[in-house]
């Protein structure tokens, strides 16, 4: 499975050179995946408001809320298939997804010091992206909601926890899976992005479809709509814990650092 280095200096140098080479590293990384969740966030913020906002001339294009969240799907998974594919030939991480990074080191793929880092980073840069967007579109950005997450009104609080869980469970056992078949890596990008787009599709109408703790955090933060904050951050994670487990047991896990 591809992995993300930290190190950069030849392993032949000694304990206090690489120390102080890793931290300028893991300090790029981590601000790699701050600019990358705050342009992931401005971009989501950015199409509802022209999708949905009040008075938008692409009105016409997007009619319904299903033809909404399609687009939606399909902009937010072209962007993580080219995220993903450049980054992990880089070895440069593009999670934008707190419960990945979560998951990757749980699966042995990431070391436990950078786990941390990227979760912070990555939640501050979707408050940061939500904040730009508003700065950018003011009250047009607010009238949508600054593009928070809502499940349908008819779903139980356990229903949407459940939903969101297994949709990045799923998403992680697949990563698991082709990671341990390096002929399978190549698709990955291509296939974590349809993913992403299908669980936006089928389950914004009903979970909400985020997936994705930075997804909701930054807009529930900034619209003032965190009541059901917790669920979008901790489902997630729990999925992930569950494809860990399930690759464990199944042996799907890299060797160990």
């Amino acid at each position: 499975m591809t992995r993300t280095s930290l190190d950069t200096g030849p392993r032949t140098e000694g304990p206090p050179v690489r120390a102080r080479r890793r931290v300028p590293r893991l300090l790029e990384v981590a601000l790699y995946e701050f600019a990358l969740s705050t342009a992931m966030l401005f971009i989501v913020v950015t199409a509802v408001r022209w999708m949905a906002g009040p008075g938008t001339p692409f009105a016409a294009l997007f009619p319904t809320p299903t033809t909404q969240l399609v687009a939606m799907g399909l902009l937010v998974g072209v962007i993580v298939a080219l995220v993903l594919g450049p980054s992990m030939r880089r070895e440069t991480a593009g999670h934008l997804n707190p419960a990945v990074s979560i998951g990757l080191w749980l699966l042995r793929v990431l070391p436990a010091r950078v786990v941390v880092p990227f979760v912070v980073a990555q939640l501050a840069g979707s408050v940061a992206g939500v904040a730009l967007a508003r700065l950018v579109w003011g009250e047009a950005a607010a009238r949508v909601g600054d593009a928070a997450l809502r499940p349908a009104a008819d779903w139980s609080i356990g229903a949407v926890f459940a939903a969101e869980a297994a949709a990045m469970a799923v998403i992680m056992l697949i990563t698991a899976f082709a990671g341990t078949r390096p002929h399978l890596l190549k698709y990955l990008p291509a296939v974590v992005g349809a993913c992403v787009a299908a669980v936006i599709v089928f389950l914004g109408p009903l979970s909400g479809g985020g997936a994705n703790p930075a997804r909701q955090f930054g807009p529930a933060l900034v619209s003032g709509t965190t009541g059901l904050l917790w669920i979008y951050v901790l489902a997630p994670v729990a999925g992930s814990l569950f494809a860990a487990l399930v690759a464990g047991l199944l042996k799907w896990r890299a060797p160990a650092r």
